[in-house]
């Protein structure tokens, strides 16, 4: 199996930003004597592993100082005052079509044997990535990606709304998959995620909550796109919880557990890499001050000036850098053992109070949704809630969007991208803007293309380019404002 396993890796490795995951996995296994003991279990935690951690990077390299709640003390050039490079994506997009491979062979492999936990689990994976793909670049390959074995190695490019139909149908068939009395007949020693195993089938039911929830938020990012009656469709998912089971607390989320230890091995290499020449904002940290939030010690350390210590923020996009010492990120989370995001339950609830919001569901139910959502968050990062958080004024549900998502915009804290897709498709929580921001630089809409597809993939670029209206980091996607 392990060999198996790195002869794929290694392929995807060199192959995956060339072609869009056009790799043959039979013409790459070199020892076929060991094919046939290929199986979907196999494939299964190595997917989840290096999917989730990289995703973490992704946060703390990216998403982080985009977001304008961490300031680099070093450069005025950087993600916090909105220079995107490039190339920016270009780890992504190879990434995640390396992983596409893997799924996709996990899949036909499942399908062949018949397993149909390893189907629905298959198409809930790919699913979650490829949202991850098209809401970060727009068009990208799908029904033509990962095909090398059929000597496909010049995708076409799927339109967002193609996509976004593929997902929302492929999770409702993966729904009606998903058989909870029986486990995952491969993992002997059971998944990563939720411990499903070939004699333990307690965790299936948790999958199949994974898969709806997923279907929620791919549904809430269309929900005001024309064609998509997302709506209705969520409406319905939540009126029929038995057929629709969702996340319904944190033991239900998407959090992959890891030791520290190998092969399970933190994502930051070195903890004092995650707080060398940077601060905290003061956007980041004057909110949870103002909420008196339990999270506040958990995300951030306290900063000595003139003797007294206390949590402060530095202004981010900053002209000249303030002379105070600020508060820097607890190293305590990026130290393993840890949990990485890759949906929480918290965000299930932040989703039903924004429909209620808008009155698409009962609007009594917003304010127990909101609240639901921070308690989760909290209790997500180990924090007790206080008994009277909500009493603060500053805290309390108050009716309006900009509430949610401002709560919402910590409890999305280390989960990919989501802040900055949320944030592009609401223009929720509002963002600071430093005096040091240059006036032509902006909130990035989306991520370049790689310029390799320019020289292998150049007659399906021009396409996707001249369909999207340009490849611009302004380039604005279907669902955003």
């Amino acid at each position: 199996m392990k060999i198996i396993n790195k002869i794929i890796v290694a392929f995807v490795l060199a192959s995956a930003l060339l072609t869009s995951c056009t790799g043959s996995f039979d013409e790459l296994n070199t020892d076929p004597t060991r094919l046939d003991e290929a199986n979907p279990g196999t494939f299964l935690n190595p997917i989840l592993y290096n999917m989730t951690s990289y995703n973490w990077k992704r946060y703390n390299d990216y998403t982080f100082a985009l977001m304008q709640s961490k300031v680099s003390t070093s450069s005025t050039n950087g993600l916090g005052w909105y220079y995107v490079g490039d190339a920016a994506g270009d780890g992504t997009w190879s990434t995640y079509y390396k992983w596409l491979n893997n799924i996709r062979e996990m899949e036909k492999e499942a399908v062949k044997l018949n397993v149909v936990n390893y189907q629905a689990v298959s198409i809930t994976l790919r699913s979650w990535i490829y949202q991850l793909l098209t809401d970060a670049f727009g068009n990208v390959p799908m029904t033509e990606a990962c095909r090398g074995d059929e000597q496909l190695f010049t995708p076409k490019f799927d339109t967002q709304e193609d996509i976004y139909h593929t997902l929302i149908d492929d999770l409702a068939t993966a729904n009606t998959l998903f058989d909870t009395k029986t486990g995952l007949k491969y993992n002997t020693t059971a998944d990563m995620l939720y411990k499903a195993s070939s004699t333990d089938a307690t965790g299936m039911l948790k999958w199949k909550k994974f898969c709806n929830s997923l279907r929620m938020r791919i549904l809430m990012r269309v929900i005001d796109v024309d064609g998509f009656n997302a709506a209705a469709e969520l409406k319905k998912m939540i009126d029929d919880p038995t057929t629709y089971p969702v996340f319904a607390s944190n033991e239900d989320a998407a959090m992959l557990s890891i030791t520290g230890v190998a092969p399970e091995e933190a994502p930051l290499t070195r903890p004092q890499d995650f707080t060398a020449y940077l601060s905290l904002s003061e956007f980041f940290i004057n909110h949870l001050v103002a909420w008196n939030d339990p999270r506040l010690p958990l995300f951030a350390t306290k900063a000595k000036n003139d003797g007294v210590s206390s949590y402060i923020g530095l202004p981010s996009g900053y002209a000249i850098a303030p002379s105070i010492n600020a508060s820097q990120p607890n190293q305590a989370i990026c130290k393993a053992p840890m949990k990485l995001a890759i949906m929480t339950y918290s965000e299930v609830e932040f989703i039903k109070a924004e429909l209620a919001q808008r009155s698409i569901i009962d609007p009594s139910l917003a304010q127990t949704a909101y609240e639901n959502g921070v308690k989760a968050s909290v209790e997500q990062w180990g924090g007790v809630m206080p008994a009277n958080y909500f009493a603060n004024a500053q805290a309390a549900y108050n009716g309006t969007l900009e509430r949610i998502m401002e709560q919402k915009f910590f409890a999305l804290f280390f989960v990919d991208y989501q802040q900055w897709f949320e944030h592009n498709r609401t223009g929720l929580p509002v963002m600071p803007r430093g005096d040091g921001v240059p006036s032509g630089n902006v909130m990035p809409k989306r991520l370049l293309y790689p310029a390799v597809l320019q020289r292998t993939n150049l007659k399906n670029y021009q396409e996707a380019k001249a369909v999207m209206g340009g490849d611009e980091l302004s380039t604005k996607l279907m669902w955003q404002k």
